[in-house]
Order: C-alpha cells, then structure tokens, then sequence
C-alpha cells in the first residue's frame, strides 16, 4: 500500500497497517491459519488444529483495539462510521465472491436435497448470523455445508460492530489501569460463563458471541497495555517459547473430545497473547529468519483468504473429482487449490477493492457496494432454492 493510499485512509487506518503488517503479527497469523487448515484436511494427524481460530480471535482483540486507541489517543474521539467503511472494504469483498462460488458450485455439484442448507447458511453468512444459527440447532456432521466455518467469521464481525462503541465508554474512564480492569472484568463474565455453558450445552459454547468475548478481550487488554507490557529481550524469548508451548501444544494434545471451548481455550489463547507481547520487544530476534521469511509473510498475508476457501473446497471439491471420497490426492488437490485461489483473490479482489480511491474516499459509497454485493448473493441463494 503506498503512501497516498494509507494517507486517504486517514492516520487511524495507517496505523491499523502497521500492526496489522508486523512481521511477527503476520507469522501469528500463518502459524494460526495452518493450524486451522492442516486440521481440517488431516483431522486425524493435528486433532486440535481447530485452536487456532481461537488465535485468530485473541489477534482481532488485538489489533482493532489498537487501531482504535490510537485514533482515541490522538483525537480524543473514533469516526464510527470511518471505521464500519475500511470492515467492510477489508472483509467483504473476498467473503461475498466466495459466497457466490458457493453457490455456484453447490446448485452444480451437491444434491438437490442439500440445496436448502446450503442456501440458508449461505444467506446467514452473508449477514454474518451464522454463529447463531449452527449454535441454535445441533450440527449433523453429514449435514455439514460449505459455508459452514462463517461462524468463526460471524464472532469477529459482531465484534468489531460492539467493540468501538464500548471502548468510547471505557475512555471516559480517565485512568488507563481503569480501562484495563474494566476490560478484565467484562472478560472474565464471558470466561465464566463459557465454563459454565460448556458443561451444560457445548454445541451452543462453541458457536455463540458472548462466551468467546473474554478471548477478544486479551487481545484488547495487551492493546491496552501498550508499552507497559514491553519486555526485555530475554523475557520477550521466554514468552514466545512459552506462547508457542502453550498454542501448538494445545494444537497437538486437544482432540473432539475436549470439552471445549470451556477452560481448556485458556491455553492457546494465552498463548497468542503471549507471542504479541512477545512481538513488542524491538529488534532482531533467534527466529527473525524464519518469522520475517517471505514464505511466512506470504502466508500470513493471505491466511484471510485461505480460511475462506479452504473449507468449500473440502466439502465441494471430492464430489467433483472423486465421486465424494476425500482421499489423499483429493486433499492435497485441496490444499494446492485454496492457497492459489486465496493468492489470486488477495491480490485481484482484496486488495484493488480496499484500495479503490472511489470507496476510500466515501463511506456512502462503500455502504452502497455493501448492500449491492448482498444483494447479489441474496439473489443467488433465492436462484438455488
């Protein structure tokens, strides 16, 4: 993004950038994005591969808290509006023309009797209600549609609808250890209501906004911190170790059988935030190579865009090549395919639309696409039933 483009974007947006291009953001961001994906291709091998969603969570916490308290620290207000525009230009794009694809690929491919779930779990993730849809009815593992991971997606955008007018209550809060236990405490009534439901209705636990609050919420208290969680370059080495203990342990070691999200979604979580504490520390560090290296770049940059694929093309893809058996070649076919297309939709939908001056220079204008690109799925689901 250049200069110009970041200017127009205005001083919060740039530095949202910034955080959003660390170096070690991004490789929390591949690291969280493979563990996702290799567990869904290869359950068997990663069992709890799925705790990286709840990374990717404590990471949204993170950086939009940061985003915002940047704007609020130097205008002493956020632009609501401002800020709803550069969600939309960000995450929209790429979700409705994988939306569509679904669609597409669904009325070609699945059987007709599967075109009703799939067209109301296509219209809920479009409107982002998904979350609450999936937790309000009981998930028939051979039910299961191409739409379905838009819950992890449905959380966040809630999120970032909620999150900027709760976080100007708190900066009327003067003294910043005030905002920050405000902030713990909002976190630990979702924590303990997760425990709570977990025990009594986990399918509804693992779905619904208010009991994954608590995990965005250490992202906003890391946020909040600011430099006051800077550490000392051997500190900073044992958090990241202890971070990448904690998530890729959990990764390894949880299986469909934890009850989960409950407690047991304080490791990975804790880890993530440990590692962006970790990422504060200024200069180069044992793993800069590797973390820095372009191929972890790349994929931190496009994990957006893979989370959105890889999963539709796991359910669709075996009933087009392989008569619906998901076998090695098929899975292999699958990973290759996500992360071309995630690649191809980066670099010619993502980032040309969030660019686009027409928009960037309009929050009318970015609501109008909004509501056109909903309209066009709303049209392509009523075309498949």
């Amino acid at each position: 993004m250049s200069v110009q483009e970041l200017i127009r974007e205005r001083p919060s947006a740039v530095q949202a950038e910034k955080i959003r291009f660390r170096p070690d953001i991004q490789a929390l961001r591949a690291l969280a994005v493979g563990l996702v994906v290799f567990h869904h291709l290869w359950p068997t091998v990663l069992t709890g591969g799925f705790v990286g969603v709840d990374a990717f969570f404590v990471l949204s916490g993170y950086i939009i808290s940061a985003q915002l308290i940047h704007e609020l620290n130097g205008t002493g207000r956020i632009r609501i509006a401002d800020f709803y525009a550069r969600r939309v230009r960000r995450l929209l794009p790429a979700a409705l023309l994988v939306l569509t694809s679904v669609v597409v690929a669904v009325h070609a491919l699945a059987s007709q009797d599967r075109w009703g779930d799939h067209a109301r779990q296509v219209l809920a993730s479009a409107l982002y209600g998904q979350n609450w849809l999936l937790g309000a009815e009981p998930v028939d593992p051979y039910k299961v549609t191409a739409v379905a991971h838009f819950w992890s997606l449905s959380v966040e955008e809630q999120f970032y609808l909620v999150w900027p007018l709760l976080l100007l209550f708190l900066f009327k809060l003067r003294a910043p250890w005030a905002r920050i236990a405000a902030t713990t405490g909002l976190g630990l009534v979702s924590l303990l209501w997760c425990v709570r439901l977990t025990e009594s209705d986990p399918a509804a636990a693992y779905f619904v906004t208010q009991v994954r609050v608590w995990e965005f919420a250490i992202g906003a208290v890391i946020a909040l911190a600011g430099t006051r969680l800077a550490l000392p370059k051997a500190l900073s080495t044992a958090a990241l170790l202890a971070g990448l203990a904690l998530l890729v342990g959990s990764a390894v070691h949880y299986t469909g059988l934890t009850p989960y999200p409950g407690a047991a979604a304080l490791l990975p979580t804790l880890g993530a935030g440990l590692i962006i504490v970790a990422g504060t520390a200024p200069g180069r560090r044992w793993h800069t190579a590797v973390t820095s290296s372009k191929p972890v770049q790349l994929l931190g940059d496009i994990s957006y865009s893979l989370y959105l694929w890889h999963w539709p093309l796991l359910i669709l893809m075996p009933l087009a090549v392989s008569g619906g058996v998901l076998d090695t070649p098929v899975r292999l076919g699958v990973l290759v395919t996500a992360l071309v297309l995630a690649y191809l939709s980066k670099r010619f939908v993502e980032d040309p639309v969030r660019r686009w001056s027409v928009l960037t220079g309009s929050t009318r204008l970015t609501f109008a696409a909004m509501v056109l690109g909903l309209a066009v799925v709303g049209l392509a689901v009523a075309a498949l039933l």
